[in-house]
């Protein structure tokens, strides 16, 4: 089975290289020549979080859109941000891609599911959430983290696969094996509503919050302050998911709390934005928050206030 891995940042790194270290047949899409270029000659540098390194060659290496896809995957993994899931590159896809190609989106927040549903049909998309832990060190080299999960969404739960017999299912199947056999944890899953706000809510309560204060995950762990907001944050967070008739669970305070103490050496992906000068995930997590709640006259004066504070961080334009 080919699989396309489209966005070479730390979690596209960490797929690409886990994948064709354990022998499938990987192509590492990039967005730009550079990279594609210095990933041809140095390989991907992967460290796993026992200090172990080895430098893995995908099968393909390619440039978006100067270096279109070699071949229609059978799977692509969409690792890109959400904000590069632009028209532009979905009308490409759509047109370069199997009709049967299986389509992971991997995207933090919501709304990205409703984009790729739209463009690439229905019957191509799978949604897809993980915890895996990453840090891109450069261009080449990427640093495993910290250990995760990954669930992906199961067609049977919605019986795509009975109406469309377009084998789904059996690629979700397949997908599933090679990440477990690439040493990944995963599963199938009925609930991805549940799983994706509940990722949307931890990344909403960290993610600002890192970024505002300029500390690492664990960071926030060291203050009370910074405790109670994240507190706040999360219970506004949890009266739009309750809007939205998605039924949380009930640990998710402590769940918050785990992650912080388990990524406690991790830069988030919004501080590292913020670092460096270029825009946020703000407008996907929190600014998501924010629109659902306006629709229902609710106010979230915690998300506000932090959107704003963010958006303050982002580069001028």
């Amino acid at each position: 089975m080919r699989i396309a891995v489209m966005g070479a940042g730390s979690l596209g790194l960490l797929f690409a290289a886990r994948l064709a270290a354990s022998g499938a047949a990987v192509e590492l899409v990039t967005r730009t020549v550079n990279q594609a270029e210095l990933l041809q000659f140095q390989g991907i540098r992967l460290m796993e979080p026992d200090g172990s390194r080895q430098i893995v060659r995908p099968a393909v290496i390619s440039a978006w859109p100067q270096r279109p896809l070699a071949q229609a995957p059978d799977v692509l993994l969409l690792t890109l941000k959400q904000p590069a899931l632009t028209e532009e590159l979905l009308v490409e896809l759509a047109l370069r891609l199997a009709a049967n190609t299986l389509v992971v989106g991997l995207q933090n927040g919501i709304g990205h599911e409703d984009k790729l549903r739209s463009a690439l049909g229905a019957d191509r998309v799978t949604l897809a959430v993980t915890t895996e832990a990453a840090r891109r060190e450069s261009a080449t080299g990427v640093t495993h983290t910290g250990r995760g999960m990954t669930y992906i969404e199961s067609a049977l739960h919605d019986g795509s696969e009975a109406e469309q017999g377009n084998g789904r299912i059996e690629r979700q199947k397949l997908l599933l094996g090679m990440l477990r056999q690439a040493g990944f944890s995963a599963n199938l899953s009925n609930d991805m509503d549940i799983r994706i706000w509940t990722k949307l809510l931890i990344n909403a309560v960290i993610n600002p919050l890192t970024a505002m204060l300029q500390v690492n995950n664990g960071g926030l762990l060291h203050s009370r302050w910074a405790l109670g907001m994240m507190e706040a944050l999360l219970e506004e967070g949890k009266r739009v998911a309750a809007l939205q008739g998605v039924r949380l669970p009930d640990d998710l305070w402590q769940t918050v709390l785990d992650v912080c103490t388990a990524t406690a050496d991790n830069h988030s992906s919004m501080l590292r934005d913020v670092q460096m000068g270029r825009p946020t995930e703000i407008d996907t997590m929190n600014g998501s928050l924010l629109r659902i709640a306006e629709k229902h006259g609710l106010t979230l004066p915690e998300h506000q206030t932090v959107y704003r504070f963010v958006k303050a961080l982002e580069p001028k334009r």
